[in-house]
């Protein structure tokens, strides 16, 4: 629905932001949980679906592929996004580099372009999170976790819940980070803003074409890359309990279908009128798994068989790797393990490991400066206990 339609008359996300508001550092004044599982305030469980990410033994960690060398890895990038916060809890695709103490990082910030507070934020947080880390957690970044929740919840906007400059890219990732910040910690306070997002996002969908682009309700029908963190996004909510409303991600397949391509329908391009490309369909491949396709649906086999095949240049662009390292992960199996093997090699021994820069990777392609290579790396080596696969070991691929 149109969101000019929503604030002409009672608007629920505009009544969701508005008790957002009230949610500033005052909020988080309380003790922090001596268990880390547990929650203040009403004592919500975590759900299933956050559970391995508090909860995971070595002997998990390792059944999964994950290895002491991931988790190493994944250990150092989150000091380095801890010590490239912003004083004022936020994070900068630019900014970051402002407290360096030498200029290996800043050799690549000139990358990102430009700062996107609420984007960047929420590539500082993500890691966070998806390591079994929160606000509510006692550990060395407990604060950095509440500063940045903090920074994202203050800077929603009160009437419609959107966060960020306007740029839907922006708020899918702002969104996702509310949302698994909600779903790990059980946070009451945290569920406001988070659904206000949410209902912004669902609002913003071009009700015609299901799909989503730069700004909120486009003219245009959309592009596959915008759609992924809205999807995405919307997919966190439903795991942390938010309300997610069902008809919004099933008008978001009939943009998936308009630029699938291939025998089958298994590569996925940019826009309906362009061609299949392997970044694309690493998304696209993603969301149908999230969208209820079968394991074994000749369109899965199709896409994933192109993204192996196309695994050299996955590890030549962080984006891409980030989607298709998730969508292979789905599905236990050699191809599985084949790509986890490599990719784990590429990733390690990539990483920056002196000066200010160490624990962080050198940004690829069209990476947004090293905040966001670093964030969309240790995320893809957090694959292991982040989500759990959607088809289980007794579904295996050949």
């Amino acid at each position: 629905m149109r969101l000019r339609q929503r604030l002409s008359k009672f608007s629920l996300a505009g009544l969701i932001a508005a008790l957002a508001c009230c949610w500033t550092a005052l909020a988080f004044d309380e003790k922090p949980a001596a268990d880390p599982t547990a929650t203040e305030g009403d004592k919500r469980p975590i759900p299933a679906a956050f559970q391995l990410r508090v909860s995971r033994t070595q002997e998990q960690l390792i059944a999964a592929g994950g290895s002491e060398d991931t988790e190493r890895a994944v250990a150092a990038a989150i000091n380095w996004l801890a010590r490239h916060q912003n004083p004022d809890g936020s994070w900068g695709c630019q900014k970051c580099v402002e407290r360096c103490k030498d200029e290996t990082c800043k050799a690549h910030a000139q990358k990102a372009g430009a700062d996107y507070s609420a984007a960047a934020t929420a590539f500082g947080v993500l890691p966070f999170l998806a390591a079994g880390q929160s606000h509510l957690t006692k550990g060395p970044y407990q604060q950095v976790i509440r500063r940045g929740l903090i920074w994202l919840a203050q800077n929603q906007d009160p009437k419609t819940g959107r966060l960020g400059s306007g740029l839907m890219y922006e708020h899918g990732l702002a969104t996702m980070a509310l949302c698994e910040a909600y779903g790990i910690s059980g946070d009451p306070k945290l569920k406001a803003p988070a659904q206000a997002a949410v209902a912004f996002l669902e609002d913003a969908q071009n009700d015609e074409s299901g799909g989503w682009h730069y700004t909120a309700n486009p003219p245009t029908a959309g592009d596959t890359s915008v759609l992924g963190w809205q999807v995405m996004a919307l997919r966190s909510g439903q795991l942390a309990g938010l309300q997610v409303n069902p008809k919004i991600r099933l008008k978001s397949k009939l943009f998936l279908k308009s630029v699938s391509k291939g025998k089958s329908g298994g590569l996925f391009s940019y826009a309906p009128e362009s061609g299949p490309s392997p970044a694309m369909t690493a998304v696209g491949v993603l969301c149908r798994q999230h969208g209820g396709c079968q394991a074994d649906a000749p369109e899965m086999t199709e896409g994933l068989s192109y993204l192996a095949a196309n695994q050299n240049a996955a590890h030549l662009n962080t984006y891409l790797l980030y989607y298709a390292t998730q969508a292979m992960h789905n599905l236990p199996g050699k191809q599985w393990e084949d790509w986890n093997k490599a990719t784990q090699k590429a990733l390690i021994d990539s990483q920056i490991r002196e000066g200010c820069a160490a624990g962080s990777w050198k940004p690829k392609d069209h990476d947004a400066g090293p905040l966001m290579s670093t964030s969309l790396t240790a995320l893809t080596l957090e694959v292991y206990y982040r989500w759990n696969p959607l088809y289980g070991a007794e579904r295996k691929a050949p």
